[in-house]
């Protein structure tokens, strides 16, 4: 019976059960397509360095500002005195948020380290990874590129696609290792066998410019671009939006270059964000306005739809990339 509401919980301990109302009463749908309640708690869940029990609290006085007190969120559980952080403290979003993996994971804590060098030893691979990219980060006082090949060596041997890649770049930039093109190569395309995106999108571009003993074929490029972007890989979406805005794909126009580029730009590359920002002419103008087209049906941009990336532009392409909020 709906007006009657749900049961009150009673959870175990370290449990926390959160409803929208206090039992016996009714949540309210709101008007905007979600409920006050959840428009409430996605906004608290994304704020890193708030702590569960205080979010909860402010999501509860959200809702009930926003019902006129007639809506009060309840919650019931037995947590532990253990602070806990939905979306990590603002020292772990820091490293979350950094540039590249390498940098993320060299701002782990010494005690962090110690418990994945345990991991790595019973032969984890992502944690054999984790301590590879830690002394990969050129700015880190514990940057040791041979130290990192020898553990991404480890994680090779064990299966991990991911390993393979990084082991690759080291090979062909000689970087821990000695230069091994070769090796490299072999390693790139047992990583993309294994379906890993970023490998995928490197034979790519070894495809399109004939590098790394790779035998030019922009056709074959175009083939694993496609399959990197299907495999959410930024770059590659971008490289499959050009090819696409130069007219090589005759089943596709600027909506879908521009679906790409957007995606792109939501899945947080760098590289993407900054192109689109300063050489935003390398596409044609039809291309640009159906990205503002996206941007503003998204709610990212309110500006008018010309192709001219200004100011505003470039502002909501840093929000839909996630700088600004």
């Amino acid at each position: 019976d709906l007006a009657t509401g749900l049961a009150p919980a009673s959870p175990d301990r370290g449990t926390l059960v959160a409803f929208a109302a206090k039992d016996g009463a009714v949540a309210f749908d709101g008007t905007t397509g979600n409920s006050p309640f959840a428009l409430a708690l996605a906004d608290k869940l994304r704020q890193p360095g708030l702590e569960i029990s205080l979010m909860f609290r402010q999501v509860r006085d959200d809702v009930m500002a926003a019902t006129d007190n007639m809506q009060e969120p309840h919650t019931y559980g037995a947590l532990s005195g253990v602070p806990f952080y939905l979306a990590g403290t603002e020292e772990e979003r820091g490293a979350l948020d950094a540039a590249n993996p390498a940098e993320a994971w060299s701002r782990i804590k010494p005690e962090q380290e110690e418990q994945i060098a345990v991991l790595a030893e019973a032969g984890d691979p992502r944690a054999m990874l984790g301590l590879a990219y830690m002394r990969l980060f050129p700015d880190s006082p514990d940057y040791d590129a041979e130290t990192a090949a020898v553990w991404l060596q480890k994680a090779v041997a064990v299966g991990s696609a991911e390993a393979e890649f990084e082991l690759a770049r080291l090979y062909e930039n000689g970087i821990g290792v000695p230069a091994d093109p070769v090796r490299a190569l072999e390693l790139y395309q047992s990583s993309a066998a294994q379906g890993f995106p970023d490998a995928v999108n490197e034979l790519g571009f070894f495809t399109f410019t004939g590098s790394l003993g790779v035998p030019l074929d922009q056709t074959r490029a175009l083939e694993l671009f496609r399959q990197a972007a299907d495999l959410d890989q930024p770059e590659a979406m971008f490289n499959v939006a050009g090819f696409i805005d130069d007219g090589h794909i005759a089943d596709a126009g600027p909506a879908d270059a521009a679906a790409y580029l957007y995606r792109a730009l939501r899945l947080g590359s760098d590289k993407v964000l900054e192109a689109l920002s300063t050489q935003s002419q390398s596409f044609k103008i039809e291309t640009r306005k159906a990205l503002q087209e996206d941007l503003r049906d998204n709610g990212f941009y309110s500006g008018p739809v010309d192709g001219d990336f200004g100011p505003g532009t470039v502002e909501s392409l840093r929000m839909a990339f996630g700088l600004i909020g």
